[in-house]
């Protein structure tokens, strides 16, 4: 083979090699393109006659779906539009939440974004239960969450920055006072497992 034709053949190997890296570099930041991509989407929602911002669902522990909505939706930014009656407003994002939706083997949750208009407007309120440790009633007001037996003896209780909560088959509570099960289903705990979700804070506890 003369020097040529080595020479040839090394520049033509080079050249093989930087189509190869541009290829791979395309379809890599292609991937990284759609990864990128939030994954849900977000519609007018209710708690009674308290509108809100709720996503569709994402796959739990998904930290990127997560961070991008609170960077959508961050505290103090309004949102112009909301039919609230008969007028249409501008309201102010005050908190957002996750919860739990779907369940083994793809868990998935749920985002939410809530208006600071409505802040703490559902208190004081308290829902009958069917629960462990003899709790037959959960309260909730501004400070936090109490949950009593027939003797109306606190069983369990806290402030609401430090309540954990995991919305499955039933809704699991804890806080440094312990741990209680309440059964989901009974006629109001719909509104309290939803109140749960906006002031306390998800910790995956049941898959």
């Amino acid at each position: 083979m003369s020097d040529d034709q080595g020479i040839l053949l090394f520049l033509g190997a080079g050249v093989v090699v930087l189509a190869l890296i541009a290829v791979i570099g395309i379809t890599s930041g292609r991937r990284k393109k759609k990864a990128g991509v939030a994954s849900w989407s977000v519609t007018v929602d209710w708690i009674g006659d308290q509108p809100l911002l709720s996503s569709s669902d994402a796959l739990l522990n998904d930290a990127w779906q997560w961070k991008q909505f609170q960077e959508r939706y961050p505290i103090g930014s309004p949102v112009d539009s909301i039919r609230v009656g008969d007028e249409t407003r501008t309201l102010h994002i005050s908190r957002v939440s996750q919860g739990l939706r779907a369940g083994w083997p793809l868990a998935k949750a749920g985002f939410t974004a809530y208006f600071e208009e409505y802040e703490m407007s559902e208190f004081p309120v308290a829902f009958t239960v069917k629960a462990d440790r003899g709790v037959v009633e959960v309260r909730l007001d501004d400070a936090g969450l109490t949950a009593v037996d027939a003797s109306v003896t606190p069983v369990f209780s806290g402030p609401w920055s430090t309540l954990l909560f995991s919305n499955g088959p039933d809704l699991i509570l804890t806080n440094d006072t312990g741990m209680i099960h309440v059964t989901l289903g009974q006629g109001g705990n719909d509104a309290l497992e939803e109140l749960v979700v906006k002031y306390g804070t998800l910790k995956q506890m049941h898959f």
